[in-house]
């Protein structure tokens, strides 16, 4: 938990940080646009005191691809702003308690916060994986605390990261596939990948505190472990995995719709 609480802590402060130039950015290259566009009296008057007219400077800039490159620029500072915004929903979400949660939305921004963290980017190929989405759009709200099940989340999509990247003999295209469901008085998560799957050894420990595949100093074991905590004994669901060699693997979470507070 001081861990956790320490994470979070460093992420808000660099996502403030890094907010600030950012949005000043963004309102910049608002205004440049606007300095561009025929339909704002100023930039008329001026374009006339330069000898000039905005139709001409629209043809330049249009026959220079200027416009496409300010779209280009917008989005990738727009997608800069969201990844900040999910680091801030993250660090604040150490003690917001019990309350009800779009799960479809924290799926999205744990994604997000997954395609951007630097190890999944560099050594894992996050972006070369292809992410299919398969979301109950009726799916009702969640009462869970956010931060655990968005580090639950986190977890099993950079474990399947790890395993599709660890897999060099491939004959479709990695993928990782996003499911939500609403079953009765509970809600399923599904996150599944084409990966290599496990043998039914690893698979049975794979929960087990310290037991990991990886090699020494590549990991800890205690991920899997943590997020069965977290799902079984913090929320009163469930957590488990089906796999088998060759044909990839799915973790499914199950949540219970109504928490009873004696349990909290």
């Amino acid at each position: 938990s001081e861990k956790m609480l320490t994470v979070g802590g460093l992420a808000a402060g660099m996502a403030h940080e890094i907010n600030n130039p950012l949005a000043g950015i963004l309102q910049n290259l608002q205004v440049f646009r606007n300095r561009l566009g025929g339909a704002i009296p100023r930039n008329r008057e001026q374009a006339d005191a330069c000898g000039i007219t905005m139709e001409q400077i629209g043809c330049y800039l249009d026959g220079r691809g200027l416009p496409r490159l300010l779209d280009a620029m917008q989005d990738s500072g727009e997608r800069a702003a969201r990844i900040v915004s999910n680091m801030l929903s993250f660090s604040r979400m150490g003690g917001a308690g019990f309350l009800p949660v779009d799960l479809n939305d924290l799926l999205e921004k744990s994604l997000e916060l997954a395609g951007s963290e630097y190890d999944l980017k560099k050594r894992f190929g996050f972006r070369d994986i292809r992410i299919e989405r398969d979301f109950d759009p009726a799916l009702p709200p969640v009462p869970c605390d956010a931060g655990k099940i968005q580090q639950v989340l986190l977890n099993l999509l950079k474990n399947a990261a790890q395993a599709l990247a660890g897999e060099t003999q491939r004959e479709e295209a990695p993928r990782i596939v996003l499911r939500s469901r609403a079953e009765g008085d509970w809600v399923r998560l599904e996150v599944e990948d084409n990966g290599p799957g496990m043998p039914e050894q690893v698979r049975r420990r794979i929960f087990e505190p310290f037991f990991t595949t990886k090699e020494v100093g590549k990991g800890t074991g205690l991920g899997l472990s943590v997020s069965y905590f977290i799902i079984h004994e913090n929320h009163g669901g469930s957590l488990s995995v089906d796999s088998e060699p060759g044909r990839g693997s799915r973790f499914v979470i199950r949540l219970p719709l109504k928490r009873d507070d004696s349990d909290a």
